[in-house]
């Protein structure tokens, strides 16, 4: 998964359908991937659509600048 670069319309619609069918798992393996985590998280995510609240990452600690600054010149 390191390089979304879809070439045609059949790949977008498989990484497409991999989100959608199990999101926690998909949005892990990106933030796992692509960020640099002083903290990983306890879950990836929540939600209460009666209220409605959605959580991403909850417990989770990173840097921002360090995630888009620093790499950009390393």
């Amino acid at each position: 998964m390191s390089n979304y670069h879809i070439k045609h319309l059949e790949e977008y619609w498989q990484v497409y359908r991999k989100s959608v069918r199990n999101p926690e798992n998909f949005w892990e393996e990106i933030a796992e991937e692509h960020f640099l985590w002083r903290k990983k998280w306890d879950k990836v995510l929540s939600w209460d659509f009666s209220k409605p609240e959605v959580k991403w990452f909850e417990g989770a600690k990173l840097n921002i600048t360090e995630n888009c600054l620093s790499r950009q010149f390393s």
